[in-house]
């Protein structure tokens, strides 16, 4: 029997493993936090995680509620987000000597979010878990349409003459998370549960925007124009010998960070559960490399300035970015209503007021790019209801509010967030006594997010000035299987 129980934990890791292959990014919650780590929960927005406690994946919304699982339990699960985002400009303005461009095209995309969970029952009182799923993402990836003669193909293999209206203020944004959580969870009594849990993260980030050279040559003409070294009419002549200039900055970086969470489960009877869990803020300091892909110029003036700032403010090298993932907290209420209905409620608090800037530095500590973004705490609202339509048959809906942490002075085309309205529906099948299904479904309608942005100079990086209407699809399945 030990050694059947201790095949199964190595298959069932082993699966758990193979899940992180693969990819995960598309933001679906306020910020860039990923909120489908289950699909029993999709189909009812989310609203009363902590307190559901109907298989392994308890383990990320609160650990406490392992102590209710009475056999093993190994859950496998995928969603697909397809996010449709749009810029509709209203009064943008081009960069100095570069043309507006257009619109970006859908900024979306479609991504799977894949997440495994196993839950082992150690003694009668004690069970322990492990699960492995991408708590954050983000990938915004404004498309390169350059008109017809103008494509040019940098070192580096990428367009660096793309239309799109603010890619000198950010073009691609990719970051990819991987979290392992292992937790222990206690029953106390009949009505109290406790749970405490590590989390090993791992990121990986890239950043891409275009570089505007033709501004940085104009810079130093001005200041060779105001010290006499240039007439006005050589200063002119050079400007628009050099106009239309554009290359490409990439930076890249990975780290990862180590972090807690903790949860309590009130059991108050077969009808009433409340809980209440805590996850904890990961600090990371990414490392990685900037690199610069500059264009050439048929300029010797010109040129001679590229080589000069591609080997001083515009050089490749290592770079450095401090950031952390906000801490979280959840309280939430399962309730039955007479035999068929459970009702449930949910608020959730996220701490992203510690992200106040996007600040990168090379490695003798000088800022190579600085983006206050001055984010704020937010809330999330979730109600939702269970159907017990036969023994083998629930079905669920749900709706929430979801409040968007980025203010309309900072707001980016990195991550043009607004609050957010979820719809959803899902059920629940029980193909047998071990095995059973669930299929969720969610419809997010963010609010129309002003964007009225410079990046610090409308001459170096345009303004752009307009609305970004996003809306998403999210369509999740799970397998649970009991042991």
């Amino acid at each position: 029997m030990n050694d059947t129980r201790r095949n199964l934990r190595l298959a069932i890791l082993a699966g758990l493993a193979g899940s992180a292959l693969l990819g995960m990014q598309s933001a679906s919650t306020a910020g860039f936090a990923l909120m489908e780590q289950n699909s029993s929960g999709l189909g009812n927005a989310y609203a009363g995680s902590a307190a559901v406690t109907e298989d392994a994946s308890t383990l990320f919304f609160n650990s406490a509620g392992l102590t209710q699982l009475k056999r093993a339990s190994l859950v496998m699960n995928g969603a697909i987000i397809d996010v449709k985002s749009r810029f509709n400009n209203t009064a943008s303005q081009p960069a100095f000597g570069q043309s507006l461009g257009g619109d970006g095209g859908n900024t979306g995309g479609r991504s799977i979010v894949p997440a495994a969970y196993v839950a082992v029952p150690i003694t009668d009182s004690v069970v322990g878990g492990v699960g492995i799923n991408a708590p954050f993402g983000l990938k915004t990836d404004y498309e390169s349409k350059p008109p017809a003669g103008r494509g040019v193909i940098n070192t580096l293999g990428q367009n660096t003459d793309s239309d799109w209206m603010g890619r000198f203020q950010g073009d691609l944004s990719d970051v990819k998370t991987i979290n392992i959580n292992t937790a222990l969870a206690f029953k106390m009594n009949d009505v109290v549960s406790l749970g405490i849990g590590a989390n090993y993260q791992s990121l990986d980030a890239t950043l891409s925007k275009n570089v505007n050279y033709t501004a940085a040559i104009a810079q130093v003409l001005q200041a060779q124009l105001a010290a006499g070294a240039l007439t006005l009419a050589q200063f002119n002549a050079l400007v628009s010998a050099n106009a239309n200039l554009e290359g490409k900055s990439v930076v890249k970086g990975k780290d990862s960070a180590w972090g807690y969470d903790i949860g309590l489960l009130l059991n108050f009877n077969d009808r009433t559960r409340v809980g209440l869990s805590y996850r904890s803020a990961m600090k990371y300091g990414v490392a990685g490399d900037a690199t610069f892909s500059p264009p050439t110029s048929t300029s010797a003036t010109g040129q001679s300035i590229i080589t000069q700032a591609s080997a001083s403010t515009l050089a490749n090298g290592p770079v450095t970015l401090a950031v952390e993932m906000p801490a979280s907290a959840r309280l939430a209420l399962a309730q039955k209503i007479g035999e068929k209905v459970e009702l449930l409620l949910e608020t959730s608090w996220t701490q992203w007021s510690a992200i106040p800037e996007l600040r990168i530095k090379r490695i003798n500590g000088v800022t190579l790019s600085n983006t206050p973004e001055n984010w704020e705490d937010t809330m999330r609202y979730a109600i939702g209801a269970n159907f017990q339509v036969s023994d083998a048959v629930k079905l669920r809906l749900g709706a929430a509010i979801d409040e968007a942490p980025v203010p309309n002075s900072t707001r980016t085309p990195r991550l043009p967030d607004a609050d957010r309205t979820w719809l959803s529906a899902g059920a629940k099948v029980k193909v047998n006594d071990r095995i059973a299904m669930d299929v969720g479904y969610s419809y997010v309608k963010a609010k129309d997010a002003p964007l009225n942005q410079n990046d610090g100079s409308t001459s170096t990086y345009g303004l752009l000035n307009g609305q970004q209407e996003t809306t998403i699809h999210m369509l999740g399945a799970q397998a649970t299987v009991s042991f």
